[in-house]
């Protein structure tokens, strides 16, 4: 039986420039590939977000939309005074958020009318703070929650890095009310997913389902390349400044010969240097890889998992990366070269850069674990759908 299948989210789907925004275009995939119908409720949140693109993507008789500015007085009052607290890196009050106040008390009203003319066999939500239209499912609707990160644990990582612009940060109680309105509670990887079984009620079940891509074969490309490739998020840029910094000057001393580039958002907010080659957001994300030696990874903090992680392992390429960038993947064999320390992150690059065999081997083990990996992910969404 076709599934109809109803998907809430505030995030735009094209261009696919971003991680969450891959996140949502795989799984859409995913569930077309699955024979089933797919309507989109954008939120719309961000006056500079254009979701024309993503309407013509999803089609015209699949997509609806609805305002979600407003906010109740508290809440308006509280996000202005967190705001100003952060810029100026005072820390306590109001450093969490409570589970609703990225959304218009509004939507209670407007979902209702919604699924009076609309009939859905899932309501699947984006993102824990995009939560609350689950409640207006009717009975006998399967509710689904996608969590794309734990955010328990995201002020913690702000913190690490130095970010002062309020973001989204949530007390382990909190993200537990988001939990337990869904059926289902869907995981970006598995140690989020066992954060989540620990604070969820016996009634939510709750599976891993991560990126689902296209794998391609193993191989070494004759270059010297090595790319980074990710958008302008803050731990994007610590971690290449980093690598720039302390790790390039040692890989080149080695191998005097190596190319590194950069490409996607993350340009954007990169000086321009002799020291690299800036693609910017590329046209041809294949080809940027397929040109890469090696990639790397060497962002020191996260949540969720990095997509930019799965998209190369996805095209079967050497990867180096810090513990952070492969967490929650699990394997009975090397798919990374995992390296925390800068020396040896730097000789790990240097002997994929110069040793072929050793290079298709990690190649190889790629392919395999990739391979594994979206026949997990497409039992999962087909255990929730069955």
């Amino acid at each position: 039986m076709k599934k109809r299948i109803l998907i809430v989210s505030e995030t735009i789907v094209i261009p696919v420039e971003r991680g969450n925004r891959k996140r949502v275009f795989n799984l859409i995939n995913m569930m077309r590939d699955a024979g089933c119908e797919v309507d989109y409720l954008y939120l719309d949140t961000y006056s500079e977000e254009d979701p024309s693109e993503t309407r013509k993507w999803i089609g015209e008789d699949h997509f609806y939309s609805v305002r979600n500015k407003k906010r109740s007085f508290p809440v308006f009052c509280k996000r202005k005074v967190r705001k100003v607290l952060e810029i100026l890196h005072i820390p306590g009050l109001f450093k969490y958020f409570t589970i609703d106040e990225r959304i218009d008390p509004a939507i209670d009203g407007f979902m209702q009318d919604f699924l009076k003319e609309h009939s859905y066999d899932v309501i699947w939500a984006e993102y824990i703070f995009n939560s609350r239209p689950l409640l207006s499912a009717p009975e006998g609707t399967l509710k689904v929650l996608d969590t794309h990160n734990a955010f328990t644990f995201k002020r913690q990582m702000y913190e690490a890095v130095g970010y002062r612009n309020y973001e989204f940060a949530l007390q382990k109680e909190e993200e537990a009310k988001g939990i337990a309105r869904a059926d289902w509670v869907v995981a970006i990887q598995e140690e989020e997913a066992d954060f989540f079984k620990s604070i969820a009620p016996p009634s939510v079940k709750v599976c891993t389902i991560g990126e689902n891509m296209p794998v391609s074969e193993a191989y070494v490309a004759p270059t010297k390349n090595i790319l980074f490739l990710g958008s302008y998020y803050v731990v994007n840029r610590e971690g290449v400044r980093h690598f720039i910094e302390h790790i390039l000057p040692l890989v080149r001393k080695a191998c005097p010969d190596a190319r590194f580039q950069i490409a996607g958002t993350i340009c954007r907010h990169i000086p321009d240097s002799e020291d690299y080659e800036k693609l910017g957001v590329v046209d041809d994300v294949g080809e940027a890889y397929r040109n890469a030696r090696l990639v790397i990874n060497p962002v020191h903090y996260g949540t969720g998992l990095n997509i930019k992680t799965i998209e190369a392992l996805s095209y079967a390429k050497p990867l180096v990366t810090h513990s952070i960038g492969i967490r929650g993947l699990r394997a009975d064999f090397e798919i990374a070269r995992v390296e925390d320390d800068d020396e040896a992150f730097a000789k790990s690059v240097v002997e994929l850069l110069s040793d072929e065999e050793k290079a298709l081997e990690l190649s190889r083990n790629v392919e395999r674990f990739m391979k594994e990996y979206r026949e997990k992910n497409l039992a999962a969404l087909s255990a929730i759908l069955e």
